[in-house]
């Protein structure tokens, strides 16, 4: 240990006590400095990042403030017109029901595949719903689909598919004899 204390000193000899002890307090006061300055740099990181993320919190916190007031909000109306939510619902479902349901438009006269392809896609899929189209309507859905189809007269398709809805199939049979493509003779 006096080895290397009497090494450590044996340079300071050469140039004097006074200097080697300012360029030490220098050497220790730079040193200082430069933590001082790493600290700070990276302490502003994390107070920076620190305020993000506090930020973010108290956001999502109100978020959440918000969204149970609406839950809240939700759950009392439910529970005071409950026979109202279960007759949206049933509404709802027999709507989803009814775009499910597609039935055959072909049994009108008049139509064909391609025709009933294109009320399909007008969202006309049950006689009830051609049967409470405008025969108007049915022509510009017609002339849309191109020069082919505006050859076609639907004068006769929802009075047909009033009489396919009813279940009046005798007197829908007897009325196409008298048709020719959907026409009156």
């Amino acid at each position: 240990m006096q080895i290397l204390a009497s090494g450590l000193f044996s340079a300071a000899d050469s140039y004097g006590k006074g200097t080697a002890t300012v360029e030490i307090i220098v050497m220790l006061l730079v040193a200082f400095i430069l933590g001082y300055l790493l600290r700070k740099f990276l302490s502003e990181d994390k107070v920076q990042e620190g305020n993000l993320w506090e930020d973010k919190y108290k956001q999502l916190e109100k978020q959440y403030v918000l969204l149970e007031k609406q839950y809240q909000a939700c759950c009392k109306e439910v529970e005071e017109s409950s026979s109202k939510s279960t007759a949206l619902r049933v509404v709802n479902e027999f709507q989803t029901k009814k775009k499910n349901v597609k039935e055959d438009l072909k049994k009108v006269e008049g139509i064909g595949p391609k025709i009933e392809q294109l009320l399909y896609a007008e969202e006309i899929f049950t006689w009830d719903d051609l049967a409470n189209t405008a025969v108007e309507e049915i022509r510009i859905i017609l002339e849309k689909a191109g020069p082919r189809y505006k050859m076609h007269n639907p004068e006769t398709w929802p009075e047909q598919a009033r009489l396919a809805a009813q279940g009046k199939w005798e007197e829908l049979e007897k009325w196409q004899d008298e048709l020719k493509g959907g026409r009156r003779s």
